[in-house]
Protein backbone atom coordinates (compact mmCIF):
# COMPACT_ATOMS: atom_id res chain seq x y z
CA UNK A 1 0.00 0.00 0.00
CA UNK A 2 2.37 2.34 0.48
CA UNK A 3 4.38 1.96 -3.03
CA UNK A 4 0.73 2.88 -4.41
CA UNK A 5 0.52 5.75 -2.53
CA UNK A 6 4.00 7.21 -3.16
CA UNK A 7 2.96 6.35 -6.98
CA UNK A 8 -0.36 8.86 -6.80
CA UNK A 9 1.54 11.37 -5.14
CA UNK A 10 4.21 11.49 -7.79
CA UNK A 11 1.28 10.92 -10.42
CA UNK A 12 -0.58 14.22 -8.43
CA UNK A 13 2.67 16.30 -8.71
CA UNK A 14 3.05 15.95 -12.40
CA UNK A 15 -0.70 16.43 -12.71
CA UNK A 16 -0.24 20.03 -10.70
CA UNK A 17 3.16 20.80 -12.62
CA UNK A 18 1.50 19.97 -16.13
CA UNK A 19 -1.64 21.35 -15.25
CA UNK A 20 -3.61 18.86 -15.10
CA UNK A 21 -5.72 19.71 -11.76
CA UNK A 22 -8.52 17.50 -12.13
CA UNK A 23 -6.29 13.98 -12.94
CA UNK A 24 -4.26 15.23 -10.06
CA UNK A 25 -7.07 15.95 -7.72
CA UNK A 26 -8.47 12.13 -8.24
CA UNK A 27 -5.24 11.09 -7.61
CA UNK A 28 -4.95 13.19 -3.74
CA UNK A 29 -8.57 11.74 -3.23
CA UNK A 30 -7.19 8.38 -4.00
CA UNK A 31 -4.37 8.58 -1.56
CA UNK A 32 -6.53 10.39 1.33
CA UNK A 33 -8.98 7.25 0.81
CA UNK A 34 -5.81 4.99 1.77
CA UNK A 35 -4.32 7.15 4.12
CA UNK A 36 -6.62 10.06 5.43
CA UNK A 37 -3.77 11.60 7.55
CA UNK A 38 -1.39 12.14 4.36
CA UNK A 39 -0.58 15.58 4.83
CA UNK A 40 1.11 16.06 1.18
CA UNK A 41 -1.87 14.87 -0.01
CA UNK A 42 -4.04 17.06 1.78
CA UNK A 43 -2.01 19.94 0.66
CA UNK A 44 -1.85 18.65 -2.73
CA UNK A 45 -5.72 18.73 -3.01
CA UNK A 46 -6.40 21.72 -1.60
CA UNK A 47 -4.18 23.04 -4.02
CA UNK A 48 -5.88 21.46 -6.94
CA UNK A 49 -9.66 22.50 -5.59
CA UNK A 50 -8.13 26.11 -5.21
CA UNK A 51 -7.44 26.38 -8.73
CA UNK A 52 -10.29 24.67 -10.64
CA UNK A 53 -12.47 26.71 -8.39
CA UNK A 54 -10.92 29.56 -9.87
CA UNK A 55 -11.15 28.42 -13.11
CA UNK A 56 -15.29 27.65 -12.84
CA UNK A 57 -15.73 31.03 -11.20
CA UNK A 58 -13.64 32.52 -14.20
CA UNK A 59 -16.36 30.41 -16.71
CA UNK A 60 -18.94 30.88 -14.69
CA UNK A 61 -18.71 35.10 -14.47
CA UNK A 62 -21.40 36.86 -17.43
CA UNK A 63 -19.24 38.37 -20.34
CA UNK A 64 -19.55 42.42 -20.18
CA UNK A 65 -21.69 43.74 -22.68
CA UNK A 66 -21.13 47.43 -23.84
CA UNK A 67 -24.09 49.28 -23.55
CA UNK A 68 -25.73 50.22 -27.11
CA UNK A 69 -25.20 54.01 -27.89
CA UNK A 70 -29.20 55.84 -27.50
CA UNK A 71 -30.36 58.53 -29.01
CA UNK A 72 -33.46 60.22 -27.61
CA UNK A 73 -35.54 62.45 -30.55
CA UNK A 74 -34.90 63.49 -33.68
CA UNK A 75 -31.41 64.84 -35.04
CA UNK A 76 -31.15 68.53 -34.45
CA UNK A 77 -29.05 71.18 -37.31
CA UNK A 78 -26.33 72.91 -37.05
CA UNK A 79 -28.71 75.79 -37.01
CA UNK A 80 -31.62 74.43 -33.97
CA UNK A 81 -28.06 73.62 -32.06
CA UNK A 82 -27.15 77.12 -32.18
CA UNK A 83 -30.22 78.68 -31.25
CA UNK A 84 -31.08 76.38 -28.31
CA UNK A 85 -27.20 76.17 -27.04
CA UNK A 86 -26.10 78.98 -23.93
CA UNK A 87 -24.51 82.14 -24.55
CA UNK A 88 -21.09 80.93 -23.81
CA UNK A 89 -21.58 78.27 -26.68
CA UNK A 90 -22.35 80.91 -28.97
CA UNK A 91 -19.45 83.06 -27.86
CA UNK A 92 -17.30 79.92 -28.72
CA UNK A 93 -18.27 79.17 -31.94
CA UNK A 94 -18.40 82.96 -33.25
CA UNK A 95 -14.76 83.87 -32.09
CA UNK A 96 -13.64 79.92 -32.93
CA UNK A 97 -14.50 79.72 -36.28
CA UNK A 98 -12.63 82.58 -37.77
CA UNK A 99 -9.83 81.94 -35.89
CA UNK A 100 -9.90 78.53 -37.44
CA UNK A 101 -10.30 79.12 -40.75
CA UNK A 102 -7.45 81.97 -40.46
CA UNK A 103 -5.27 79.13 -39.15
CA UNK A 104 -5.75 77.02 -41.90
CA UNK A 105 -5.49 79.96 -44.99
CA UNK A 106 -1.63 80.59 -43.16
CA UNK A 107 -0.51 76.97 -43.20
CA UNK A 108 -1.50 76.67 -46.78
CA UNK A 109 0.37 80.04 -47.54
CA UNK A 110 3.05 78.91 -46.15
CA UNK A 111 3.46 75.67 -48.25
CA UNK A 112 2.09 76.86 -51.83
CA UNK A 113 4.11 80.45 -52.17
CA UNK A 114 7.73 79.89 -52.53
CA UNK A 115 10.30 82.18 -50.34
CA UNK A 116 11.80 85.59 -51.77
CA UNK A 117 15.03 85.70 -52.86
CA UNK A 118 17.54 88.07 -50.87
CA UNK A 119 18.18 91.10 -52.34
CA UNK A 120 22.26 92.24 -53.35
CA UNK A 121 23.69 93.98 -51.34
CA UNK A 122 24.12 97.98 -52.31
CA UNK A 123 27.96 98.57 -53.61
CA UNK A 124 29.41 95.32 -53.37
CA UNK A 125 30.36 93.44 -56.96
CA UNK A 126 30.49 89.67 -57.14
CA UNK A 127 32.73 88.36 -60.34
CA UNK A 128 32.80 84.87 -61.02
CA UNK A 129 35.76 83.94 -63.12
CA UNK A 130 35.96 80.52 -64.14
CA UNK A 131 39.66 78.23 -63.85
CA UNK A 132 40.73 75.40 -65.39
CA UNK A 133 42.90 72.65 -63.63
CA UNK A 134 45.51 72.02 -66.44
CA UNK A 135 45.74 68.01 -67.13
CA UNK A 136 49.17 66.88 -66.27
CA UNK A 137 50.52 65.44 -69.99
CA UNK A 138 50.69 61.30 -69.68
CA UNK A 139 54.22 59.57 -69.60
CA UNK A 140 53.59 56.66 -71.90
CA UNK A 141 50.49 55.63 -73.14
CA UNK A 142 49.37 52.51 -72.71
CA UNK A 143 48.66 50.09 -75.39
CA UNK A 144 44.81 48.92 -75.94
CA UNK A 145 44.51 45.27 -76.19
CA UNK A 146 42.82 43.60 -79.12
CA UNK A 147 39.73 41.73 -78.54
CA UNK A 148 40.20 38.11 -77.86
CA UNK A 149 39.20 35.96 -80.78
CA UNK A 150 36.13 34.21 -79.81
CA UNK A 151 36.16 30.19 -80.19
CA UNK A 152 32.90 28.26 -80.44
CA UNK A 153 32.23 26.86 -77.66
CA UNK A 154 32.35 22.98 -77.53
CA UNK A 155 29.44 21.22 -75.85
CA UNK A 156 30.03 20.99 -71.69
CA UNK A 157 29.75 17.42 -70.47
CA UNK A 158 27.57 17.21 -67.32
CA UNK A 159 28.50 16.53 -64.09
CA UNK A 160 26.86 14.63 -62.43
CA UNK A 161 25.67 15.82 -58.72
CA UNK A 162 26.46 13.41 -55.86
CA UNK A 163 23.93 11.99 -54.12
CA UNK A 164 22.59 13.81 -50.79
CA UNK A 165 24.07 12.32 -47.65
CA UNK A 166 21.81 10.35 -45.64
CA UNK A 167 20.45 12.38 -42.85
CA UNK A 168 21.73 11.35 -39.46
CA UNK A 169 18.82 10.03 -37.37
CA UNK A 170 18.16 12.27 -34.36
CA UNK A 171 17.56 10.59 -31.56
CA UNK A 172 14.25 11.08 -29.13
CA UNK A 173 14.87 10.27 -25.69
CA UNK A 174 11.69 9.19 -23.39
CA UNK A 175 10.04 10.89 -20.62
CA UNK A 176 11.95 9.03 -18.13
CA UNK A 177 15.77 8.94 -19.66
CA UNK A 178 15.53 13.28 -19.88
CA UNK A 179 14.58 13.14 -16.24
CA UNK A 180 17.44 10.99 -15.30
CA UNK A 181 20.12 13.35 -17.92
CA UNK A 182 18.94 16.14 -15.74
CA UNK A 183 20.22 14.63 -12.68
CA UNK A 184 23.62 15.58 -13.11
CA UNK A 185 23.07 18.65 -12.12
CA UNK A 186 21.38 19.35 -8.87
CA UNK A 187 23.27 16.49 -8.24
CA UNK A 188 26.85 17.58 -8.95
CA UNK A 189 25.35 21.36 -6.75
CA UNK A 190 24.51 19.07 -3.93
CA UNK A 191 20.16 20.29 -4.55
CA UNK A 192 19.14 16.67 -2.84
CA UNK A 193 15.73 17.96 -2.54
CA UNK A 194 15.26 18.69 -6.31
CA UNK A 195 16.65 14.84 -6.45
CA UNK A 196 14.64 12.97 -4.53
CA UNK A 197 12.36 14.95 -6.68
CA UNK A 198 13.52 14.32 -10.09
CA UNK A 199 13.73 10.88 -9.10
CA UNK A 200 10.58 10.33 -7.51
CA UNK A 201 8.77 11.42 -11.17
CA UNK A 202 11.01 8.22 -12.40
CA UNK A 203 10.23 6.20 -10.26
CA UNK A 204 6.39 6.69 -11.12
CA UNK A 205 6.73 6.12 -14.48
CA UNK A 206 8.65 3.29 -13.49
CA UNK A 207 8.96 1.30 -10.34
CA UNK A 208 11.38 -1.64 -11.37
CA UNK A 209 14.45 1.10 -12.27
CA UNK A 210 17.05 -0.55 -9.64
CA UNK A 211 19.40 2.20 -10.45
CA UNK A 212 17.15 5.25 -9.72
CA UNK A 213 15.70 3.19 -6.49
CA UNK A 214 19.62 3.23 -5.42
CA UNK A 215 19.74 7.03 -6.11
CA UNK A 216 16.91 8.11 -4.12
CA UNK A 217 18.24 6.19 -1.52
CA UNK A 218 21.23 7.62 -1.49
CA UNK A 219 19.95 11.18 -1.62
CA UNK A 220 17.42 10.87 1.09
CA UNK A 221 21.14 9.66 3.14
CA UNK A 222 22.82 12.73 1.59
CA UNK A 223 20.17 14.93 1.97
CA UNK A 224 19.53 14.27 5.92
CA UNK A 225 23.66 14.44 6.65
CA UNK A 226 23.06 17.86 5.77
CA UNK A 227 20.46 18.32 7.49
CA UNK A 228 22.43 17.09 10.66
CA UNK A 229 25.49 19.12 10.17
CA UNK A 230 23.31 22.37 10.03
CA UNK A 231 21.66 21.43 13.13
CA UNK A 232 18.39 20.15 12.03
CA UNK A 233 18.47 16.71 13.32
CA UNK A 234 14.74 15.98 13.38
CA UNK A 235 14.37 16.74 10.01
CA UNK A 236 17.49 14.39 9.22
CA UNK A 237 15.99 11.85 11.17
CA UNK A 238 12.96 11.83 9.34
CA UNK A 239 15.24 12.06 5.69
CA UNK A 240 16.94 8.75 7.25
CA UNK A 241 14.11 6.69 8.26
CA UNK A 242 12.45 7.60 4.52
CA UNK A 243 16.18 6.30 2.93
CA UNK A 244 15.20 3.00 4.87
CA UNK A 245 11.74 3.26 3.50
CA UNK A 246 13.08 3.12 0.19
CA UNK A 247 16.04 0.04 1.05
CA UNK A 248 15.33 -1.39 4.46
CA UNK A 249 18.91 -3.19 4.70
CA UNK A 250 20.72 0.40 4.31
CA UNK A 251 23.64 0.43 6.16
CA UNK A 252 24.27 4.16 5.82
CA UNK A 253 21.16 5.31 6.91
CA UNK A 254 21.32 2.41 9.99
CA UNK A 255 24.32 4.06 11.15
CA UNK A 256 23.18 7.68 10.78
CA UNK A 257 20.39 7.62 13.08
CA UNK A 258 22.51 5.97 15.62
CA UNK A 259 25.02 8.66 14.94
CA UNK A 260 22.50 11.25 15.50
CA UNK A 261 22.91 11.91 19.10
CA UNK A 262 26.93 12.79 18.22
CA UNK A 263 26.12 15.10 15.59
CA UNK A 264 28.30 13.92 13.87
CA UNK A 265 27.51 13.43 9.61
CA UNK A 266 29.08 10.58 7.54
CA UNK A 267 30.69 10.95 4.03
CA UNK A 268 28.32 11.81 1.05
CA UNK A 269 27.04 8.76 -1.21
CA UNK A 270 28.52 9.64 -4.68
CA UNK A 271 27.30 7.54 -7.47
CA UNK A 272 29.48 7.33 -10.40
CA UNK A 273 28.09 9.42 -12.79
CA UNK A 274 29.35 12.89 -10.34
CA UNK A 275 33.00 13.56 -10.91
CA UNK A 276 34.41 15.49 -8.40
CA UNK A 277 37.77 17.52 -8.93
CA UNK A 278 39.81 17.82 -6.13
CA UNK A 279 40.92 21.37 -5.16
CA UNK A 280 44.53 22.65 -4.51
CA UNK A 281 44.23 22.95 -0.76
CA UNK A 282 43.10 19.29 0.31
CA UNK A 283 44.34 16.06 -0.60
CA UNK A 284 42.69 13.78 -3.04
CA UNK A 285 39.04 12.77 -1.94
CA UNK A 286 37.68 9.79 -1.25
CA UNK A 287 35.02 9.58 -3.99
CA UNK A 288 33.12 6.14 -2.91
CA UNK A 289 32.29 6.38 0.98
CA UNK A 290 33.70 3.68 2.98
CA UNK A 291 31.00 0.31 3.53
CA UNK A 292 29.42 0.97 6.84
CA UNK A 293 28.44 -1.93 8.82
CA UNK A 294 25.14 -1.53 10.40
CA UNK A 295 25.33 -1.39 14.37
CA UNK A 296 24.16 -4.52 16.05
CA UNK A 297 20.50 -3.82 16.72
CA UNK A 298 20.11 -3.90 20.85
CA UNK A 299 18.48 -6.33 22.51
CA UNK A 300 17.50 -4.47 25.33
CA UNK A 301 14.57 -1.92 24.64
CA UNK A 302 14.84 1.59 26.57
CA UNK A 303 13.63 1.76 29.99
CA UNK A 304 10.14 3.37 30.22
CA UNK A 305 9.89 7.25 30.95
CA UNK A 306 7.23 8.56 33.04
CA UNK A 307 3.75 7.11 32.31
CA UNK A 308 0.02 7.12 33.02
CA UNK A 309 -1.07 4.18 34.91
CA UNK A 310 -4.38 2.25 33.55
CA UNK A 311 -6.22 -0.97 34.02
CA UNK A 312 -6.45 -3.26 30.75
CA UNK A 313 -10.52 -3.87 30.54
CA UNK A 314 -10.13 -6.42 27.61
CA UNK A 315 -7.70 -6.72 24.24
CA UNK A 316 -9.77 -5.95 21.07
CA UNK A 317 -6.86 -7.16 18.45
CA UNK A 318 -3.53 -7.22 17.72
CA UNK A 319 -3.00 -3.43 18.30
CA UNK A 320 -5.63 -1.97 20.05
CA UNK A 321 -7.12 -2.02 23.59
CA UNK A 322 -9.48 -0.91 25.99
CA UNK A 323 -8.55 0.30 29.49
CA UNK A 324 -10.05 1.87 32.72
CA UNK A 325 -8.39 5.42 33.72
CA UNK A 326 -9.59 7.06 36.83
CA UNK A 327 -13.16 4.25 35.90
CA UNK A 328 -13.32 5.56 32.75
CA UNK A 329 -13.33 3.56 29.85
CA UNK A 330 -10.98 4.26 26.99
CA UNK A 331 -9.93 2.63 23.75
CA UNK A 332 -5.92 2.93 23.44
CA UNK A 333 -4.23 2.18 19.57
CA UNK A 334 -0.71 1.75 19.56
CA UNK A 335 1.43 4.09 18.22
CA UNK A 336 3.65 3.42 15.05
CA UNK A 337 2.87 -0.35 14.53
CA UNK A 338 -0.45 -1.97 12.36
CA UNK A 339 -1.36 -5.73 12.69
CA UNK A 340 -3.21 -7.94 10.75
CA UNK A 341 -7.03 -7.26 11.11
CA UNK A 342 -9.39 -9.46 13.16
CA UNK A 343 -12.08 -7.34 13.26
CA UNK A 344 -12.81 -5.12 10.89
CA UNK A 345 -16.71 -4.56 9.94
CA UNK A 346 -15.45 -4.73 5.50
CA UNK A 347 -12.61 -7.27 5.52
CA UNK A 348 -12.11 -10.82 6.25
CA UNK A 349 -9.54 -12.38 8.80
CA UNK A 350 -6.07 -11.67 7.80
CA UNK A 351 -3.18 -14.22 8.15
CA UNK A 352 -1.82 -13.62 11.46
CA UNK A 353 -4.43 -11.84 12.54
CA UNK A 354 -5.73 -13.97 15.62
CA UNK A 355 -1.88 -14.95 16.49
CA UNK A 356 -0.80 -11.03 17.53
CA UNK A 357 -4.01 -10.42 19.08
CA UNK A 358 -3.35 -13.69 21.27
CA UNK A 359 -0.32 -12.22 21.85
CA UNK A 360 -1.34 -9.25 22.69
CA UNK A 361 -3.78 -10.68 25.51
CA UNK A 362 -0.59 -12.84 26.21
CA UNK A 363 1.30 -9.49 26.70
CA UNK A 364 -1.46 -6.82 28.15
CA UNK A 365 -4.56 -8.59 28.85
CA UNK A 366 -5.59 -8.20 33.02
CA UNK A 367 -2.63 -6.48 34.12
CA UNK A 368 -1.67 -2.62 34.73
CA UNK A 369 0.18 -1.00 32.18
CA UNK A 370 1.76 2.27 31.81
CA UNK A 371 0.64 4.63 28.74
CA UNK A 372 3.48 7.74 27.27
CA UNK A 373 1.78 10.30 24.86
CA UNK A 374 3.72 11.36 21.81
CA UNK A 375 2.52 14.25 19.96
CA UNK A 376 -1.20 13.41 18.83
CA UNK A 377 -3.90 12.84 21.72
CA UNK A 378 -6.35 11.00 19.39
CA UNK A 379 -6.78 9.55 15.93
CA UNK A 380 -9.87 10.60 14.08
CA UNK A 381 -11.64 7.46 15.65
CA UNK A 382 -11.44 9.05 18.86
CA UNK A 383 -9.15 6.84 20.26
CA UNK A 384 -6.02 7.27 22.57
CA UNK A 385 -2.84 6.95 20.60
CA UNK A 386 -0.48 5.69 23.15
CA UNK A 387 2.99 3.36 23.72
CA UNK A 388 2.05 0.91 25.85
CA UNK A 389 4.90 -0.25 28.67
CA UNK A 390 4.57 -3.28 30.78
CA UNK A 391 6.86 -2.68 33.15
CA UNK A 392 10.03 -1.75 31.12
CA UNK A 393 9.00 -3.68 27.89
CA UNK A 394 7.15 -1.59 25.43
CA UNK A 395 4.56 -3.64 23.83
CA UNK A 396 4.57 -2.05 20.77
CA UNK A 397 8.55 -2.72 20.39
CA UNK A 398 7.54 -6.13 20.99
CA UNK A 399 5.10 -7.11 18.58
CA UNK A 400 6.99 -5.64 15.76
CA UNK A 401 10.44 -7.79 17.02
CA UNK A 402 8.17 -10.90 17.08
CA UNK A 403 6.70 -10.67 13.71
CA UNK A 404 3.42 -9.83 14.44
CA UNK A 405 3.60 -6.32 13.23
CA UNK A 406 4.61 -4.19 10.78
CA UNK A 407 5.47 -0.26 11.31
CA UNK A 408 3.43 2.23 10.31
CA UNK A 409 4.53 5.64 10.67
CA UNK A 410 2.28 8.65 11.00
CA UNK A 411 3.69 12.00 11.41
CA UNK A 412 4.09 13.43 13.92
CA UNK A 413 3.89 10.71 16.39
CA UNK A 414 7.59 9.14 15.36
CA UNK A 415 9.52 9.31 18.66
CA UNK A 416 10.70 5.69 18.27
CA UNK A 417 9.90 4.88 14.62
CA UNK A 418 13.57 3.99 14.34
CA UNK A 419 13.70 1.70 16.96
CA UNK A 420 10.59 -0.02 15.48
CA UNK A 421 12.39 0.04 11.82
CA UNK A 422 15.43 -1.46 13.19
CA UNK A 423 13.64 -4.55 14.72
CA UNK A 424 11.35 -4.78 12.06
CA UNK A 425 14.62 -5.90 10.18
CA UNK A 426 15.78 -8.09 12.65
CA UNK A 427 12.04 -9.86 12.17
CA UNK A 428 11.99 -9.78 8.45
CA UNK A 429 16.29 -11.32 8.78
CA UNK A 430 14.64 -13.79 11.17
CA UNK A 431 11.68 -15.13 8.83
CA UNK A 432 9.56 -14.54 12.12
CA UNK A 433 5.62 -14.04 12.10
CA UNK A 434 4.53 -11.55 8.95
CA UNK A 435 8.13 -12.12 7.53
CA UNK A 436 7.82 -16.19 7.29
CA UNK A 437 6.14 -18.09 5.09
CA UNK A 438 2.74 -18.15 4.39
CA UNK A 439 0.99 -21.03 5.92
CA UNK A 440 -1.22 -23.58 3.72
CA UNK A 441 -5.22 -23.29 4.46
CA UNK A 442 -6.71 -25.12 7.76
CA UNK A 443 -8.05 -28.37 7.15
CA UNK A 444 -11.88 -28.65 8.30
CA UNK A 445 -13.25 -30.91 10.48
CA UNK A 446 -16.69 -31.37 9.02
CA UNK A 447 -18.07 -29.12 11.86
CA UNK A 448 -16.97 -25.50 10.40
CA UNK A 449 -14.20 -24.05 8.47
CA UNK A 450 -11.89 -21.60 10.30
CA UNK A 451 -9.92 -20.45 7.28
CA UNK A 452 -12.01 -17.42 7.35
CA UNK A 453 -14.79 -15.43 8.67
CA UNK A 454 -17.77 -16.96 6.90
CA UNK A 455 -20.22 -17.64 9.53
CA UNK A 456 -22.58 -15.91 11.99
CA UNK A 457 -24.77 -17.27 14.32
CA UNK A 458 -27.61 -17.43 12.19
CA UNK A 459 -25.66 -20.20 10.01
CA UNK A 460 -26.20 -22.97 13.28
CA UNK A 461 -29.40 -24.38 14.80
CA UNK A 462 -28.12 -24.72 18.26
CA UNK A 463 -26.16 -22.85 20.36
CA UNK A 464 -24.45 -26.37 21.04
CA UNK A 465 -23.11 -26.77 17.32
CA UNK A 466 -21.98 -23.06 17.71
CA UNK A 467 -19.55 -23.19 20.49
CA UNK A 468 -17.88 -26.55 19.11
CA UNK A 469 -16.96 -24.79 16.01
CA UNK A 470 -15.75 -21.78 18.16
CA UNK A 471 -13.77 -24.02 20.50
CA UNK A 472 -12.57 -25.72 17.37
CA UNK A 473 -11.35 -22.91 15.83
CA UNK A 474 -9.62 -21.54 18.45
CA UNK A 475 -7.75 -24.65 19.26
CA UNK A 476 -6.38 -24.53 16.44
CA UNK A 477 -5.06 -20.41 17.15
CA UNK A 478 -7.31 -18.72 14.88
CA UNK A 479 -9.35 -17.58 17.72
CA UNK A 480 -13.35 -16.08 17.41
CA UNK A 481 -12.71 -15.69 13.86
CA UNK A 482 -16.34 -15.56 12.92
CA UNK A 483 -17.10 -13.20 15.70
CA UNK A 484 -19.56 -15.56 17.49
CA UNK A 485 -18.58 -14.43 20.89
CA UNK A 486 -20.14 -10.73 20.76
CA UNK A 487 -19.35 -9.97 24.59
CA UNK A 488 -16.16 -11.61 24.64
CA UNK A 489 -17.07 -14.17 27.54
CA UNK A 490 -16.02 -17.89 25.95
CA UNK A 491 -19.89 -18.28 24.79
CA UNK A 492 -20.48 -18.53 20.96
CA UNK A 493 -24.16 -17.40 20.25
CA UNK A 494 -25.78 -17.14 23.73
CA UNK A 495 -28.92 -16.05 22.15
CA UNK A 496 -29.49 -19.58 20.29
CA UNK A 497 -31.57 -22.79 21.78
Amino acid sequence: MAEEIEQLLAFGRMGLETGQYEQAREDFEKVLALDPSNREAMKGLARANEILSRKEALAAEPTRRIPEKRTEGPRRSPVQWFRETSRLGKLAVVVGVPLLFLCLCAGLASVCIPPPEPAPTPGVTVTLTPTRTPIPPTATPVPVEAAPTLQPVEEAIPTPIPPAPTPTPVLTLTVEEQLAQSLHVPWAAQDWEEVIRLVEQILAINRDYDDMVQKLYAAHVNYGRQLASEGNLEEAKLEFIRALDVKPDGGEAVVELRKLAGETPGPLIIPSFVKVTPTPKEATPTLIPPILTPTPIPSVLPTAPPLVQAQVVRVIDGDTIEVSIGGKLYKVRYIGIDTPETKHPDKDVEWMGPEAAAKNEELVGGKVVGLEKDVSETDKYGRLLRYVWVGDLMVNAELVRLGYAQVSTYPPDVKYTDLFLLLQREAREAGRGLWGPTPTPLPTNGLCDCSGNIYNCADFGTHAEAQACYEYCKSLGRGDIHWLDGDNDGIACESLP
